[in-house]
């Protein structure tokens, strides 16, 4: 079978090289500037800020367990996009080993705003560390961007059609779905069109976009096919609207935990909406953006403002703060060249 032996692993850290370290730092800003600006307005509130506070008290551990088991769920979604494409290409690996893969570029992806590239050359690496050949680790990797860019498409289309039949469809959600339907073609597009064009080399301006010339290295190496496959493409769009879904019903948990009920379709338009803020944000992991946005249409649903912060701020917890440590840990020990315990032989 393929892959018998590991591939040598270029450093891990190349993937940061294009991007200078104060840059780095300094995209935390505005977010967290933002951030802090949403608590304020409500801590300024008194009355808020005292339901508020009631709201994180008296939050039901039973509900926070549900809203961790749908968040294990999102990891073996993603990490089942990967499983699939190796297991198509005969490579032998656990899931278990892939879900750590889906954490680390979980950690990456917040840390280092890509658009979800450098997490993405991160898995590169590691599948080929489970025996993937560099086409197929490619294969996988771009595949995974598709299906994110497709899946999400396919829920903002959903959430659109209900905040029409809702009259809601307000001024700063259009201009929020046009900025993110740039995005949403733009690179599906571009990763398709260089494909067929793997001869084609940019300019000096690739240069500025970071990682721009290690994906393009990545394209080349795809076997001809692999990313229009309709069975693999269908699986993995599914297993990422999964991940939505997941995350949706985690808000969910969050809202009830709190004390709070809110129809499904609420929960799933709003989450919608803050991930395509989180999406369109240069800021790392949408920190603000994805908040602002997330509470401002619960609110709009009719979910008090203090239990709408609240709510967010849990899943946020879950979704960003909490699988950071153990994210970094395992991209700290990757980069030190630690083994893959999850590859089996082919």
């Amino acid at each position: 079978m393929e892959g018998t032996r590991a591939q040598p692993i270029p450093p891990l850290e190349g993937a940061l090289d294009d991007v200078p370290t104060k840059r780095r730092r300094g995209w935390w800003i505005p977010g967290a500037l933002l951030l802090v600006a949403v608590l304020a307005f409500l801590f300024s509130r008194h009355a808020e800020e005292k339901d508020f506070l009631d709201l994180l008290r008296q939050a039901r551990p039973g509900w926070l367990l549900v809203a961790a088991a749908f968040q294990v769920g999102t990891y073996l979604c993603v990490a089942g996009i990967w499983w699939t494409v190796l297991r198509r290409s005969r490579v032998r690996t656990s899931l278990w080993s892939l879900t750590r893969l889906s954490l680390m570029k979980l950690a990456f992806d917040q840390v280092i705003p890509t658009g979800g590239v450098g997490g993405s050359l991160l898995v590169g690496r590691g599948l080929r560390r489970e025996g993937a050949s560099p086409g197929t680790a490619a294969g996988a990797v771009l595949l995974t961007v598709l299906c994110f860019y497709v899946a999400q498409a396919l829920g903002v289309g959903v959430s659109l059609f209900f905040l029409w039949r809702r009259a809601e469809l307000n001024e700063w959600i259009q201009w929020l779905v046009t900025a993110f339907g740039v995005l949403a073609v733009a690179i599906p597009v571009g990763i398709l069109w260089a494909t067929r064009h793997r001869e084609w080399k940019p300019g000096r301006w690739a240069k500025r976009i970071p990682s721009l010339g290690t994906m393009l290295k990545a394209i080349a190496e795809v076997p001809p096919g692999l990313l229009l496959d309709p069975g693999l493409l269908a699986r993995g769009v599914a297993l990422q609207l999964g991940v939505y879904v997941l995350d949706a019903a985690t808000l969910g948990a969050m809202l009830l935990a709190l004390g709070q009920e809110a129809s499904p379709s609420t929960v799933f338009v709003s989450f919608m909406v803050a991930s395509m803020a989180e999406t369109v944000s240069i800021i790392p992991g949408g920190v603000g953006t994805y908040e602002a946005a997330s509470v401002g249409m619960l609110n709009l649903f009719g979910v008090p403002v203090e239990a709408a912060l609240a709510s967010t701020l849990l899943l946020r917890g879950f979704t960003l703060w909490l699988p950071l440590g153990p994210g970094l840990y395992l991209l700290r020990h990757t980069l030190r060249g630690g083994p893959s315990p999850g590859r089996q032989p082919g």
